[in-house]
């Protein structure tokens, strides 16, 4: 076996394995010995078949099953033992062709192109400077997070005329081109709207002020904001057949609810903050949801802390990758989701998130961080009590269900490399916040948004 290694330049290399008979009969003869032991052929008994058979039904086969294995594993052990950064995996030449002529000949050739890491050290110091903000919490934030709770935990009753906020609840029923019955149309399908989430005012007006039993014509696009989404899953059918609808639907009104707001009394705070431990009058409530956003807010500048992290890096480590092996890798590797109409598009995500990875990679490097089981296990409590929060389900984190969940992900293999590159990423970015030098500035809600979202618009996100 000879193998070479061409540098074409700094990102991209090609390699050559040349195989001799030498390298490869013996696999293929045991093989043969194996198939001809459990072979059935008609006119012998089992296991008895010539071997010369066996070669002529299944030799071709075996042959080129053996020579691929050979040629990969020698690859592999070449990179291994040259120590080779290649990124995604090697693929055929595009320039050099490789010779496979199991027919006629008994030496192959196979080329490959790779992708080389790039080489770059890491830019990050003291100087650099990110924000920090502190953000204030004033009586506006309180009353607005009081005014949702309480409209949360507030009841539903029942009135006589809409008004913009009002659940109504009414019946649907299809209409032909002649404003009857639609023959095989929907009919009398309960659903349910708020007035002033109706983008159409012909259609908001004509809900507003209506009253248990009011019927009038809407068009069922401009009821539903042309959400296809919501009129499929509203009316109970399937996406596709939301075009097919007629356009008029008769709308009767069956009900009208209001929420109203929950009075702030003992049961109230109990049922916010449980038996155990609730304030005991207005004053503590609001001290409590003070307390309670003033955690969030700190929260939120810590993320905007990370985002910036997140910029610093991209912005000060300029990385050139193979772009065209990248895209080409893609393409034979990931048929289901790139194609040549896409391949673009989806490639300027993919390189961002390597080029980010492969800054985290040398950071942890860099500073040796690995990862320890407890810490990859508290990521993965944290990744499903995040989960189990988006859902809406409030999951106890000593919850016997969740470790049990918890533990049978941690049996697979990709879960918990998932799980450990959430903890690098963390680790990198903590090692970053300790180098640079934070900047605080005080602000409020107000402003500390108006600040994210212009910075978010002038970068396009």
């Amino acid at each position: 076996m000879n193998i070479t290694f061409d540098k074409i330049d700094d990102l991209n290399a090609m390699v050559v394995i040349n195989l001799e008979k030498a390298d490869y009969s013996e696999k293929v003869d045991k093989e043969l010995r194996r198939i001809q032991k459990n072979a059935t052929m008609k006119g012998f008994r089992p296991g008895k078949a010539p071997l010369d058979m066996v070669k002529r039904l299944y030799g071709k086969s075996v042959l080129a099953e053996k020579i691929q294995q050979a040629t990969s594993d020698a690859l592999n052990q070449y990179i291994q033992d040259n120590k080779l950064d290649i990124l995604g995996y090697p693929i055929t030449s595009e320039n050099t062709p490789s010779d496979i002529d199991i027919e006629n000949n008994d030496s192959f050739s196979f080329a490959f192109d790779l992708g080389m890491a790039p080489a770059f050290e890491l830019d990050f110091s003291a100087k650099d400077k990110l924000e920090h903000f502190i953000i204030s919490v004033g009586d506006k934030e309180i009353d607005e997070d009081i005014e949702y709770a309480r409209k949360r935990y507030g009841k539903l009753e029942e009135v006589e005329k809409a008004e913009a906020e009002d659940i109504i609840y009414a019946n649907l029923t299809e209409l032909n081109e002649n404003g009857e019955l639609l023959d095989g149309g929907i009919v009398e399908k309960p659903v349910s709207m708020v007035a002033s989430l109706v983008e159409d005012k012909k259609t908001q007006k004509a809900l507003l002020g209506s009253q248990r039993g009011a019927e009038m014509t809407v068009n069922i696009q401009k009821l539903f904001n042309g959400n296809e989404g919501v009129i499929s899953s509203s009316l109970g059918i399937a996406r596709e057949g939301v075009n097919d609808l007629n356009p008029n639907f008769k709308l009767v009104i069956t009900d009208i609810k209001r929420r109203t707001f929950a009075e702030l009394n003992e049961d109230y705070f109990k049922e916010v903050f449980g038996p155990a431990d609730y304030p005991k009058t207005e004053a503590e409530y609001r001290e409590r949801i003070k307390s309670n956003l003033e955690n969030y807010y700190r929260n939120e500048a810590d993320l905007w802390i990370d985002y910036q992290i997140g910029h610093l890096l991209m912005e000060k480590h300029k990385i050139q990758l193979p772009d065209a092996f990248l895209k080409r890798w893609l393409l034979a590797t990931k048929a289901e989701h790139y194609n040549a109409e896409n391949i673009e598009e989806k490639y300027a995500e993919e390189k961002s998130a390597l080029m980010r990875r492969l800054v985290i990679d040398k950071i942890a490097e860099k500073y040796e961080l690995k990862p320890a089981q407890e810490a990859i296990l508290q990521e993965a409590r944290t990744y499903y009590m995040g989960m189990y929060r988006q859902y809406g389900m409030n999951i106890n984190p000593e919850d016997g269900f969740l470790d049990e969940t918890i533990k049978k992900r941690m049996a697979e293999r990709e879960f918990v490399t998932q799980m450990a590159d959430r903890v690098i990423y963390r680790m990198a970015y903590d090692k970053v916040k300790e180098t640079v030098t934070p900047k605080e500035k005080k602000v409020n809600v107000e402003d500390y948004f108006k600040h994210v979202n212009e910075h978010k618009h002038e970068h396009g996100e």
